[in-house]
């Protein structure tokens, strides 16, 4: 939770929305850390789009690795798929991640509204890969203690040193583009754009989670 105060801006909802968001029934898993190999911001499809047959999609494939306690921390929403669970979000969505003593984790996601309120909203995730643990999933719905919702949350794509990360859901209804910091540059966005579309995404559903931002598009 320190690492929250470090952040200039006040943190916001961004794993909450991400927990309510893929706490749907449509959306059916971390643990302890393990060394995340060189090249860890995602693996190549094995079948080039080239080769694919038409129509055909690549499955969604999770990184080989992810070491939870250099995940932890802060981190800023850059870019989202839109969907109805950060509708309020208006700007500086920021998502915190601690480990707690049972193994899972802590989430905090929090955000701006346009009324310029802050929303927040907590929850807890878990590794369901104990190997790779990079697929997780989270939940923000608690009822007693008990938690009926969870959501996937996959990482398809991380930084070897973890100053980004790319997190989505295996039908492809739920993306986010995550960093250190409020900003990446435009070499690195452009990596994470042919990232998510060898991960058989379309750029163009992502929209900037900041409005004085914007994406860069490809030429048509």
């Amino acid at each position: 939770m320190v690492l929250l105060n470090r952040l200039p801006i006040p943190p916001l909802p961004w794993l909450a929305s991400i927990a309510l968001a893929l706490a749907s029934p449509q959306a059916a898993a971390l643990g302890d850390p393990v060394s995340a190999p060189t090249g860890a911001a995602g693996p190549k499809l094995t079948l080039p789009a080239s080769d694919r047959p038409a129509g055909v999609q690549p499955a969604v494939i999770p990184v080989p690795s992810v070491e939870l306690n250099r995940y932890v921390g802060g981190w800023y929403e850059i870019a989202r798929i839109p969907n109805r669970f950060q509708r309020q979000c208006a700007r500086h969505t920021v998502a915190l991640y601690g480990l707690r003593p049972d193994g899972r984790l802590s989430v905090l996601n929090q955000c701006i509204k346009r009324s310029g309120n802050v929303d927040q909203a907590t929850g807890v995730a878990k590794v369901v890969d104990p190997v790779s643990r990079a697929r997780l999933k989270v939940s923000l719905v608690s009822f007693l203690g008990w938690r009926p919702f969870w959501g996937d949350y996959w990482v398809i794509g991380l930084d070897d040193d973890y100053r980004w990360a790319v997190v989505g859901s295996p039908d492809r209804r739920y993306g986010w583009v995550l960093a250190r910091t409020p900003r990446l540059d435009d070499t690195t966005m452009a990596s994470i754009r042919e990232l998510l579309e060898r991960q058989g995404y379309a750029w163009s559903r992502f929209e900037p989670s900041n409005p004085f931002l914007t994406l860069e598009r490809p030429a048509p």
